[in-house]
C-alpha cells in the first residue's frame, strides 16, 4: 500500500508541474533521459538475472495474443463508431503502458524480481507492437505510406532494445561498473512516473459512453479473459503472474500521443491515457489478488 501511495504521489507531482512555469517539452526531456539512460541501465542490471526456462515463452506470446484479442473486441464493440474513434481505440486498447508505468507498478505490487520478466514482455511485446502494429494503424487510417525500413531502423536503434541485445550476449556487467549502473537505474521509477504525471490529460469530452466502455474493456474484461485462459491452461508461476499484470496495464502514453498527433479523437485518447493510469492504481492490485487466489 505504501508503494502504491508513493506512485500516486509521484504522479500528482508530475501533474502539478503542468501548472508551474515548466517548459512544455519538459515531459519529453524526462522521457528522453528515461529512454536513453534509466531504462537501458535497468535492462543491463536485470536481463542477466533472467532465468531462461520453459516458461519464458509466456512473456513473449501473451502480448501478441492480447493484441489479437484486443483488435477483435474493438471491432466487436466499436465497429459502428466514426473512423477516427475506431483508429484511436485500435491504438489505445491493444497497447499498454508496460514500462514507464508498468515497471513501477510491478515493483510496488510484486517486487523488484518482477522487472526481469516485465522487460521481456515490454521489449519483445509492447515495443515491437508499437513500432510495427502502431505504425500500421497510424499509416492506414491517416492514408500515409508505411515505410518498412524506417520502422526497422527505429527498432534496431532504440536504446533499450540495444541494451537488451547487449545484455543478452554479454551477461553481467563488470563489477566495478555495477554501483554506477545501479545509481542510473534508480532514476527510472521517479522520473518515469513524474513524466507520466506531467503528460496526463484528465479532461473528458462528449464521448463518455465510449470512454467508459473502452476503459472497462482495457482494464477489466481483457485482463479477466487472460486470467481465465491461464487458469484453463493451468499456467501458474512468476512469469505468468508478471505477464498477466503487464496485460492489465492502462493505455500506453506513446500510443495516445500517436493518436492525438494523427487527429484520432484527441480528447478521447488523452482521457483514456490519463484516467486509465488513475483507475489502474485500483484495478491492478485487485487483479493481483485475484491472480494469487486463482493461480
Amino acid at each position: 500500500m505504501v508503494q502504491i501511495l508513493f506512485i500516486l504521489i509521484l504522479l500528482i507531482i508530475g501533474y502539478s508541474l503542468r501548472f508551474a512555469k515548466f517548459p512544455e517539452d519538459f515531459g519529453k526531456s524526462l522521457n528522453l533521459f528515461v529512454i536513453y539512460i534509466s531504462f537501458p541501465a535497468t535492462i543491463l542490471l536485470q536481463v542477466p538475472n533472467i532465468e531462461f526456462n520453459n516458461s519464458l515463452w509466456i512473456a513473449v506470446v501473451t502480448p501478441w495474443s492480447v493484441l489479437a484479442l484486443s483488435v477483435l473486441l474493438v471491432f466487436l464493440f466499436f465497429r459502428h463508431q466514426p473512423r477516427n474513434v475506431l483508429a484511436a481505440l485500435l491504438l489505445l486498447i491493444p497497447l499498454g503502458n508496460t514500462s514507464f508505468f508498468g515497471f513501477p507498478m510491478l515493483e510496488a505490487v510484486i517486487g523488484k524480481e518482477a522487472i526481469q520478466y516485465a522487460i521481456v514482455y515490454d521489449q519483445l511485446g509492447s515495443f515491437l507492437m508499437l513500432s510495427t502494429y502502431g505504425a500500421f494503424i497510424v499509416g492506414y487510417f491517416s492514408g500515409e505510406k508505411i515505410n518498412i525500413s524506417v520502422i526497422a531502423k527505429k527498432i534496431l536503434f532504440f536504446p533499450p532494445f540495444i541494451a537488451l541485445v547487449f545484455a543478452s550476449i554479454a551477461g553481467s556487467m563488470p563489477q566495478i561498473t555495477m554501483p554506477y549502473i545501479e545509481l542510473l537505474s534508480h532514476t527510472l521509477v521517479p522520473l518515469a512516473l513524474i513524466s507520466v504525471g506531467f503528460s496526463m490529460q484528465l479532461r473528458l469530452g462528449d464521448d463518455k459512453a465510449i470512454f467508459t466502455k473502452a476503459l472497462l474493456l482495457k482494464l477489466v474484461l481483457i485482463p479477466l479473459i487472460a486470467i481465465g485462459v491461464f487458469t484453463v491452461l493451468d499456467i501458474h508461476n512468476m512469469t505468468a503472474t508478471v505477464t498477466l499484470l503487464e496485460a492489465s496495464m492502462p493505455p500506453m502514453i506513446t500510443a495516445g500521443a500517436l493518436a492525438i498527433h494523427a487527429g484520432f479523437a484527441p480528447r478521447l485518447s488523452a482521457a483514456l491515457v490519463g484516467y486509465g493510469i488513475v483507475v489502474s492504481l485500483i484495478t491492478i492490485p485487485l487483479l493481483y489478488k485475484l491472480i494469487l487466489f486463482i493461480l
